[in-house]
This record gives structure tokens, C-alpha cells and sequence, in this order.
């Protein structure tokens, strides 16, 4: 009978914790999730990338930070990466689920670059894709 008690409390307890973390992740993440389309600012930004080599650069950072493919039009060029890391995890030193290593590991597998070396904490979505454009496969 204790142990029941124990297992639903501890249960109850658990779809709370998950509940309060899903709820605070997106309303630290609402600034990207209520923007309107921003295909328009990739394509003022990069004129002559096709945009299904945007899309592909996009879908490997969503991959990155598991997001949802709905969801790959709410970056921009301009967005920083790590502040997108940091809406995420806003306390320094929180265990994350490794999304920046991942990012780094899929653009050099998809793209071949190397993208350690010329890593900045400033650096953005945009840089990030003009990296990966000379090295795009056909």
C-alpha cells in the first residue's frame, strides 16, 4: 500500500516537473515562435541561395536543437546562436542535451567545414550558413 502511495506521488510529481519545464521553455522561446515568416530576411540577406539550401541549412539546426520542422522559419539570419542556446538553458552550467556540439558535428558532416575554429559567442544563424555555402553538396 505505501509503495502505491510512493509510485502515484512520485508520478504526480513527475508530470508536474515536465509540465513546469515545457511551459517555461516556451514561454523563454516565444520570441522566436511569434515571429512572423522570416523566408523574406534569409532572402534579402542571401539573394542567390535557393531556398531549398536554406531550408536544408535550417533543418540541420533544428535537427541540432530538436525542434519541430514547423518551427524553421522563426530564425533568422541575425539570430546569435547562443542566445538561442541560452533561452533554452538561462542558467549557466545546467545540464543541456549537448545542441551545440550536435550543430557543430551535423554542419561538418552535411557541409564538410570546419566550424570549431572560426566559432564566436556572437556568432549568428547567417554567418553560420555563409560558412556552409561554398562547401554545399549538389
Amino acid at each position: 500500500m505505501l509503495s502505491s502511495i510512493f509510485l502515484v506521488c512520485f508520478l504526480v510529481g513527475a508530470t508536474v516537473l515536465v509540465v513546469f519545464v515545457v511551459f517555461f521553455e516556451q514561454r523563454r522561446l516565444s520570441k522566436y515562435w511569434q515571429r512572423a515568416c522570416t523566408g523574406r530576411l534569409w532572402r534579402r540577406r542571401f539573394p542567390r541561395a535557393p531556398k531549398a539550401e536554406i531550408r536544408e541549412f535550417l533543418d540541420v539546426f533544428l535537427a541540432a536543437f530538436a525542434f519541430e520542422d514547423r518551427r524553421r522559419l522563426c530564425f533568422g539570419p541575425d539570430d546569435r546562436v547562443m542566445d538561442v542556446y541560452r533561452a533554452l538553458y538561462p542558467i549557466r552550467g545546467t545540464p543541456d542535451s549537448m545542441e551545440l556540439e550536435d550543430l557543430i558535428t551535423r554542419l561538418q558532416k552535411r557541409y564538410g567545414v570546419e566550424i570549431l575554429a572560426s566559432w564566436r559567442e556572437d556568432i549568428t544563424l547567417g554567418d553560420l550558413f555563409t560558412q556552409t555555402r561554398p562547401h554545399a553538396a549538389s
